[in-house]
């Protein structure tokens, strides 16, 4: 119980006793870059918030190093040399049932230096790709801030940016993956960062 507790996988009651941190969810294995497990996701099955809940900082799991789908999807990003950014670990597994499968994510949390530095090694482009909401702003301008500390040649950033309400997950169940394949929909970082 106590290596249970300290992996975050149980959660002490004050009254005594613990619980399931994970009780009514769908579990998501998140593996670091060997392919080991570190931490879970987990989605609830119900109504209950928060929708989505991640492991919380382990002496295995940090959030700021993690990747979701890297592990998974090295070859991919290899052969294509982009890597597409999400938040949620849904917008992985959606993208990929649709034939992209050089995606990762940033387990909901703005994209850090240590993830820049585990993606660049990898793909020279970049394509972050948030919600059109204001924590998707809020992430993408994170994002490119720290995304100029790594534009040496020939690495590049792209923003795409989803309708106001709308996840990548749900934006490609109705439209198809067309949208993603085509450069033209890829805001490059200048313009980006120009315009805002």
């Amino acid at each position: 119980q106590k290596r249970l507790e300290k992996l975050g996988m149980i959660i002490n009651r004050d009254s005594g006793g613990h619980y399931d941190r994970f009780r009514s969810r769908i579990m998501y294995p998140i593996r670091d870059y060997r392919g080991r497990v570190a931490g879970f996701g987990g989605r609830t099955l119900g109504d209950e918030n928060p929708k989505y809940l991640n492991s919380p900082e382990t002496p295995i799991f940090h959030k700021g190093r993690e990747l979701y789908g890297l592990y998974q999807g090295r070859q991919q990003l290899k052969e294509s040399n982009r890597v597409f950014v999400v938040e949620g670990y849904m917008d992985v597994i959606a993208l990929a049932q649709f034939g992209i499968t050089n995606v990762v994510a940033t387990l909901g949390i703005a994209a850090t230096e240590d993830h820049m530095q585990r993606i660049y090694r990898n793909v020279n482009q970049v394509v972050f790709c948030f919600d059109g909401d204001e924590a998707g702003r809020t992430a993408a301008w994170r994002a490119m801030n720290i995304a100029l500390g790594f534009l040496r040649e020939g690495n590049q950033a792209f923003f795409i940016f989803m309708p106001d309400g709308i996840d990548p997950d749900d934006f490609i169940r109705e439209h198809g993956s067309d949208f993603f394949q085509n450069q033209d929909n890829f805001m490059p970082l200048s313009d980006y960062l120009f315009s805002t």
